[in-house]
């Protein structure tokens, strides 16, 4: 009888035990680092998505502003010929963005530059330069020319521009 006494005494111990309080507060404080670590940790990784997307926007917009650059450049260059523009790199606080004509290039290099395209040459007869003076009987002609410029920028990023650009009046 001794032996069950004893048994019987170490269940009541057990269930005494099982049924206390003691230790649900350690239990209920790991759940909540858990929770916490994990909204951290997300926090973390989307601020860093958010630090790249801005990065790679920053570096789109400086190409697309080397390409508006070039089609500048390419203005001042029309003529009644057409023309190509060179590959010019432009020096700027953050590094190097260089703009060339021609198609969209993920390279660094701009390997074969389209030339700007003599678009179209329209006519007007008659037309009066400055009012009153440069009345031309034969006409006057117009130069219409597509601009490509590809600009390249920080991280890889390339943008195109495309422009049309009209020259004249040229008398015929």
């Amino acid at each position: 009888m001794g032996e069950v006494e004893l048994s019987r005494s170490r269940l009541k111990i057990a269930m005494r035990t099982l049924r206390s309080d003691r230790g649900v507060s350690l239990v209920v404080v790991i759940m909540l680092m858990v929770i916490i670590l994990t909204i951290t940790a997300a926090g973390m990784f989307f601020s860093g998505i958010d630090l790249r997307v801005s990065a790679n926007y920053k570096a789109g917009t400086q190409a697309f502003y080397a390409a508006d650059a070039g089609v500048s450049d390419g203005f001042a260059r029309v003529g009644l010929n057409p023309i190509t523009i060179p590959r010019t790199t432009l020096a700027t606080p953050s590094g190097e963005l260089t703009y060339c004509g021609g198609p969209l290039q993920l390279t660094d290099n701009c390997n074969a530059p389209q030339p700007s395209k003599l678009y179209s040459i329209n006519s007007a007869s008659g037309y009066n330069v400055v009012q009153g003076t440069g009345y031309n009987q034969a006409g006057y002609a117009f130069y219409q020319y597509q601009i490509n410029v590809t600009g390249l920028g920080p991280l890889a990023s390339a943008r195109e521009v495309e422009a049309q650009v009209e020259y004249g009046p040229v008398p015929r």
